[in-house]
């Protein structure tokens, strides 16, 4: 079978599975990429003919590839690799094509099998302390009504931590007194409390600013047009509003509000499985994802109160105490 027939029914089993649009183009990205890599560079267009050799073979391609390269928007001028995680991402969505593959008998085993995953970076991902959070929110015209949609989001985000898509795709009819339903990965719904400050701010933006298009619009976030508002779209407002507010450091986008969210959440003494079921975790493995940044910063404050400095008195000694002989 022709490795790009494989994939269009990898594909479309997907699609019967019920993955989100987004996931599917992950995975059809990725591994168009790797069969137009394979057939160029080693001459192989069948599923059968690849081998653990082929794959490690793309790999280190992948390693090796500069940034951007393949990006015909961006420039490549930049020296520096693709990152680790995105070709430990290739090697993931390869690995669950084959395993796949397998199950459906079009192979009798898995040349992913043996293919390691590559080590990658332990990034810690910087969270808004209050001081930016103040600065961003003063950064909305609340007296407009694209600011105080801007506003009404960046808060909701905050309160909740849900993914942007979720956010992108809660309805009118999911948010209720004090909680909003919403449809995480896998179509999976969940409740997701709500503080009195953010419900009474939706009452008002749905009551006073929300105009959408047509009644058909459900959605409870609309841009200038009245369309429902994309995840694409929230992250440029944020963007947009990081430059009226110039501010450096970190990354202003949802995703850094989520794990704002969850900070805070356990600074505050919360639940590590609480909060694993709050944002949606099947695993909460992939919950402690969000300590590192926690930890670090935890320990970083410790840090002055437990230093081997606090038992030494140096302020006498810069007054003036007794000083060694001279050499």
């Amino acid at each position: 079978m022709l490795l790009r027939d494989a994939i269009k029914g990898y594909l479309l089993d997907g699609q019967v599975r019920g993955l989100s649009f987004k996931t599917l183009e992950w995975y059809r990205q990725k591994l168009q990429h790797f069969a137009a890599v394979l057939a160029a560079e080693q001459g192989v267009t069948e599923l059968e003919a690849i081998t653990p050799a082929h794959l490690r073979a793309f790999v280190l391609h992948m390693q090796q590839t500069k940034a951007n390269e393949n990006n015909p928007l961006k420039s490549t001028k930049e020296e520096r690799c693709i990152s680790p995680l995105t070709v430990k991402g290739y090697v993931q969505v390869l690995r669950s094509f084959f395993t796949w593959a397998v199950e459906e008998e079009l192979l009798n085993s898995n040349p992913a099998q043996r293919v390691k995953l590559p080590k990658t970076p332990q990034y810690l991902i910087a969270t808004f302390t209050p001081e930016r959070l103040e600065a961003l929110l003063a950064a909305c015209d609340t007296k407009t009504r694209i600011g105080f949609r801007d506003y009404t989001i960046m808060l909701l985000l905050l309160d909740t931590g849900i993914r942007v898509s979720e956010l992108c795709g809660l309805t009118v009819e999911q948010v209720h007194e004090d909680y909003i339903a919403v449809f995480g990965k896998g179509r999976k719904e969940r409740e997701v409390g709500i503080s009195p400050e953010v419900r009474r701010l939706l009452w008002k933006y749905l009551a006073k600013y929300r105009r959408p298009a047509s009644p058909e619009i459900r959605e409870v976030f609309v841009n200038v047009r009245g369309q429902p508002l994309t995840p694409s779209g929230v992250e440029q407002l944020l963007v947009e509003i990081k430059k009226r507010v110039g501010l450096e450091g970190v990354r202003v986008s949802a995703h850094t509000f989520r794990h704002t969210f969850a900070r805070m959440f356990l600074e505050q003494g919360g639940d590590l499985y609480k909060l694993s079921r709050l944002m949606g975790h099947t695993d909460v493995k992939t919950t402690e994802r969000y300590l590192k940044e926690f930890t670090s910063r935890e320990a970083r404050q410790q840090q002055a109160r437990f230093s081997p400095l606090e038992r030494l008195d140096l302020k006498k000694r810069l007054r003036g105490g007794k000083r060694g002989k001279k050499e």
